[in-house]
């Protein structure tokens, strides 16, 4: 129902007042273009509206005013409303001059409550469609005029921008051919609402399902790419999207960052992606290419980050490929490559690294293992591969194999705590489960010179025949198991403390040997100074990594073998 009133005024302008109501009910049987459809679902209910029609000099102009009482409408903050609340629209169209007849040029403006207004200088030529020659949206700002394109301009204290890409994604509908789009003919929705050049502040953004806090963001669109300056608490910086032509995949992230930081609180969010549904989110995540100079990945720094990687097809399933992982700070720099791939729902991480080491204690520190050791500086390098996806290690599934040579450190006394396995190592239970005559060697936490040690993993469990530990108080040397899974050992272990009788130069050539395993030392050893077969200790370090079992052996007693050889 609709009042009309009005006409021919003094002035020679005409004026036409309205009054009625409108109701969704009504948009869908007016507008049957599937986009109109679409939007008109987001509608309930029903308003009244005021309005006039003013018409001077050969220009028009309309105006419409509701409070949208009686409506409900479904969409994100801050322009949703329940059906009884108010919010009062105004909408004005004004006709403009042109200097080509076939050419109409109009102005849009409207405001939505207290928060949100919204300018469009519109074009069209002929009987073709209005076009948007520039125009700007303000929320808790006014409307930005650029000279072209559309500007988006908010201050939110919540924006949700998943939500409302997900409502533009809806209102466009699926992708069509051409004779899909002809069919779908009706409003080119997307020029008024998406923009090209964003400036948005707000004290939480929701972004591809990550809460980003106290964000100020610039960004713009053009052809497919995005790019954006963002300041946030967990990232600083620049980044650009391009977006996979044909909606094929996710494309590609750049960014060059001066932080980011992954904080610990977000662990479920990092699992989220990487699972995704059923299990494997190979294709959700996009082609990488991220620099930061400082990294902080569940509160620990880890310092500069280089990543680049990719999705693939290949073979084996689909593959996420890592082409290059970088982690640089200054107790120790990592070098990696890798892939993870997921085929038929199952994950499988494979990594190939170089560990170069700085500072192994701080290094342990910073890994969140405090006072476990002090100094030590060398290399760890290997290839590892587990069941499971990259950020969540797999003990039972992992193997592989490692080298490890590090030199100038020393055990400290304190309980390592989670690193149960470096306290074995360290062997600080001797001195309390055997009385020997090296008491002092371990009870202080042991010095070193230099440790080696070569490695395989098969199914969780390690093995090792050559680990060395030398240094000026003694030589410890282990062979056997550690299995990581089920944090269980079955070691054997000699110790040859240092007793000055000359042989020192033969203990160090021989522990210094990569190729060189326990076996072999000892036999060598004896056979060119039968004096130390006396003076060395042998030992079985069996059982649970937090309470190991030490059995003191005799010198012609075999080592037991490991279990799961």
């Amino acid at each position: 129902p609709l009042s009309v009133t009005g006409g021919s005024q003094r002035d020679g302008s005409i004026l036409v007042k309205l009054a009625g109501s409108a109701t969704a009910d009504g948009l869908r049987r007016a507008y049957a273009a599937p986009v109109m459809q679409r939007l008109a679902g987001h509608f309930s209910g029903g308003t009244r509206f005021t309005g006039q029609v003013l018409v001077r000099e050969h220009a028009a102009q309309v105006t419409v005013d509701s409070s949208m009482s009686g409506v409900g409408m479904d969409f994100p903050a801050p322009l949703r409303k329940a059906a009884g609340d108010a919010l009062p629209v105004h909408f004005s169209l004004t006709t403009l001059p042109s200097t080509d007849p076939n050419v109409s040029r109009d102005e849009l403006r409207l405001s939505v409550g207290s928060t949100m207004n919204a300018r469009y200088l519109r074009s069209k030529t002929g009987k073709g469609p209005w076009t948007v020659v520039r125009g700007g949206i303000g929320v808790n700002n006014p409307a930005p005029e650029p000279d072209s394109g559309v500007t988006l301009n908010v201050s939110l204290r919540t924006l949700n921008v998943d939500q409302w890409t997900g409502l533009g994604a809806a209102l466009a509908g699926p992708p069509s051919g051409a004779r899909g789009r002809a069919a779908d003919s009706g409003p080119d929705l997307a020029q008024y609402v998406v923009p090209d050049v964003t400036a948005a502040r707000a004290n939480e953004l929701v972004i591809t399902d990550r809460r980003l806090d106290d964000v100020v963001v610039g960004a713009t669109h053009a052809k497919n790419v995005w790019q954006a300056s963002i300041n946030a608490r967990q990232i600083e910086g620049y980044l650009t999207w391009n977006e996979a032509p044909n909606g094929a995949g996710l494309g590609k992230v750049t960014a060059r960052l001066a932080a980011l930081d992954i904080p610990e609180s977000a662990a479920g969010e990092v699992k989220d992606l990487f699972e995704g549904e059923k299990g494997g989110a190979v294709t959700q995540i996009p082609a990488l290419d991220v620099v930061a100079d400082r990294f902080v990945l569940f509160n620990k720094e880890l310092g500069r980050l280089e990543l680049l990687a990719q999705n693939s097809l290949a073979a084996a399933g689909r593959e996420w490929r890592i082409n290059k992982l970088a982690l640089d700070n200054a107790d120790g720099e990592l070098d990696a490559t890798g892939r993870w791939v997921n085929r038929d729902g199952r994950n499988t991480t494979s990594l190939n690294f170089k560990l170069g080491i700085s500072d192994a204690g701080k290094l342990l520190d910073r890994l969140g293992f405090p006072e476990t050791l002090r100094r030590g500086k060398g290399k760890m390098e290997g290839e590892v591969a587990w069941n499971g996806l990259p950020y969540a290690l797999d003990p039972p599934s992992l193997s592989g194999k490692i080298s490890l040579d590090v030199g100038a450190g020393q055990f400290l006394k304190k309980d390592p705590g989670a690193a149960k396995l470096l306290g074995v190592l360290s062997l600080q239970m001797l001195p309390r489960l055997l009385k020997l005559d090296f008491h002092d060697v371990f009870s202080e936490g042991l010095a070193f010179d230099g440790i080696t040690a070569n490695a395989v993993i098969n199914r969780g469990v390690l093995k090792t025949d050559n680990l060395k530990m030398h240094g000026v108080a003694a030589t410890v040397l282990m062979d056997g198991t550690a299995d990581i899974a089920n944090e269980t050992t079955n070691l054997h272990v000699v110790v040859i403390p240092e007793f000055n009788l000359g042989t020192g130069p033969l203990v160090y050539a021989l522990a210094v040997n990569p190729v060189v395993g326990l076996g072999s030392f000892l036999a060598q050893l004896f056979l060119r100074a039968p004096v130390m077969k006396a003076l060395t200790y042998q030992m079985q370090v069996t059982g649970p990594w937090k309470e190991p079992v030490v059995t003191k052996l005799d010198h012609n007693t075999p080592a037991a073998p490991s279990k799961k050889e």
